[in-house]
């Protein structure tokens, strides 16, 4: 037998999981959209560069470089949508948002895990072949987004946001 406040049983599950969840999904749909858009901005202009045959100093350019460039705009954007409404819909305790921001924040953590293997894939690791963002030889910003991948898919399926969704928004009375 165990001992319950009397309240206990009559009160709306606290949403501290699910808020959490659906706001870092939100700011993860945004550095998303921020990522397709440089993404096509590079694709573009390795496209130019190809099409001119003009390789600056510096540049490692291949044919490869807009196709790699335009698949990754189209999976920023697949993200970008996923996790966009999954977390506007988790903010409106609407269960669909809890189902999307997982499938988002999932791939969202393939991706960023494999490019975290790249490094020890391959000898040479670079975030662009355009030359138009800059190269890293670090890693960290993927281990970043690995990490507020792995925190917004934990968050969203955890069974304290699935009972917060169940509970749904409290009903006023019309008049």
């Amino acid at each position: 037998m165990t001992l319950e406040h009397p309240s206990a049983a009559t009160s709306q599950p606290k949403g501290a999981s699910g808020i959490a969840a659906g706001v870092l999904a939100i700011l993860g749909g945004l550095v998303f959209l921020a990522a397709a858009a440089l993404h096509t901005i590079e694709c573009a202009y390795s496209l130019v560069l190809l099409a001119v045959g003009v390789i600056a100093p510096g540049i490692d350019l291949s044919v490869a470089a807009p196709v790699f460039l335009a698949i990754a705009a189209v999976t920023d954007l697949l993200a970008m949508a996923l996790l966009a409404s999954g977390g506007i819909l988790l903010l409106q305790r609407k269960a669909p948002g809890r189902v999307l921001t997982a499938i988002g924040a999932g791939i969202t953590l393939g991706f960023a895990g494999l490019v975290l293997l790249v490094p020890w894939i391959s000898s040479r690791f670079t975030v662009s072949y355009s030359g138009l963002t800059p190269r890293i030889g670090s890693s960290w910003p993927f281990a970043v987004v690995l990490g507020a991948a792995a925190m917004t898919l934990l968050l969203a399926l955890i069974p304290q946001t699935a009972r917060w969704l169940a509970a749904g928004t409290p009903r006023v009375p019309r008049r």
